[in-house]
């Protein structure tokens, strides 16, 4: 099958085009309903002006019986131009949410990268004046002391402040990450902003947590929070919580209402995922890990249930079955009191 290409950009400026060619058009239209007759400039003229009160009856007649297909176009019009729009942002969204998780990615390995410099800066300041003392014979058989330096290499750069920001890489239009870091070089905020060029804006900025729940001294869990303002204008707000036991909840909310996920992971790398969404309906997603690079996903929702094959570890899935829904399908969880 052909990979499915679209180009969001020219979509949104078709739906642009769109609503400029309706408004073109619209001043004829109104006027139309009027029986009044205009000129190429808009403007309204008269019998007289127009010099035969026949032919004015005529183009008279001839612009009210336009009215109601001009008028249904332009419905037409708008609704064309709100679809080419909506594709265009919900794909622009999507690209705009993978390129602020990759600049993040980005970001991350450059702070590694500077928090590697500094260890290596601190060890050469640590050792850089140290000496290794020993005693020896010279040549006339008397007994001198003698020195080594600890440090024979060229001296280490010092780092400078860490990384903070970075740009993407798209050939168009611009997209930014920056970060705010804790003293340990944790990132505690980030904030991207994208923009296609056209117009569109995409602004999503995520605060992070960060917790050591065995002791050992690491990190083992990140929960964050993210605000994201679409590029409709809408806002949308992503949280993630980790309990004691490893589940966690992902809570998404809208104006349409709440999201949520619950996720429990099991021990050979699969889950168990009960997602209710903002009008109550369940779904379940079970994953089994069957190999090292192999599993199954099965998905039981609304729309019936439907089994892929796939790798756990990275996210790609094939559909080998699907089942429509069963009768007696609850769409609503229930709650017993």
């Amino acid at each position: 099958m052909a990979d499915l290409v679209l180009d969001y950009a020219l979509l949104h400026q078709l739906a642009g085009s769109l609503r400029e060619l309706k408004s073109k058009i619209q001043f004829d239209v109104e006027t139309g309903s009027r029986r009044s007759v205009v000129t190429s400039e808009g403007a309204v003229v008269d019998s007289s002006q127009v010099g035969s009160s026949t032919l004015y009856a005529t183009l008279s007649a001839f612009f009210s019986a336009c009215h109601t297909p001009f008028k249904d176009s332009m419905e037409l019009l708008e609704e064309l131009a709100k679809t080419f729009d909506g594709i265009a942002k919900a794909y622009f969204d999507l690209d705009a949410d993978v390129a602020g998780k990759v600049n993040l990615d980005r970001l991350r390995a450059n702070i590694s990268g500077w928090q590697a410099d500094t260890a290596a800066y601190e060890r050469y300041l640590d050792l850089k004046d140290r000496q290794i003392t020993f005693q020896y014979y010279d040549k006339d058989g008397n007994l001198v002391d003698g020195a080594v330096p600890v440090w024979s290499g060229d001296p280490v750069p010092e780092p400078g402040d860490p990384p903070t920001s970075i740009d993407g890489t798209s050939p168009v239009g611009s997209n930014t990450t920056t970060a705010v870091l804790d003293d340990e070089g944790n990132v505690i905020s980030e904030t991207t902003t994208v923009n296609s060029g056209d117009g569109l804006s995409y602004t999503e900025t995520t605060r992070f947590t960060y917790r050591d729940t065995d002791g050992d001294g690491r990190t083992d869990v990140i929960d964050y929070t993210s605000t994201i303002t679409h590029s409709d204008g809408t806002e949308e707000t992503v949280e993630k919580k980790t309990n004691d036991d490893g589940s966690f909840v992902v809570t998404s909310t809208t104006s349409e209402g709440t999201t949520t996920s619950t996720v429990t992971p099991k021990a050979d790398g699969g889950s168990h995922q009960v997602t209710v969404d903002h009008e109550g309906e369940t779904t379940t997603t079970d994953i089994v890990v069957t190999g090292p690079d192999s599993g199954t996903k099965t998905v039981v929702g609304p729309e019936g249930t439907k089994v892929y094959n796939g790798n756990p570890k990275t996210g790609e899935w094939t559909l080998v079955s699907e089942e429509p829904p069963e009768e007696d399908y609850l769409p609503y969880t229930t709650v017993t009191i």
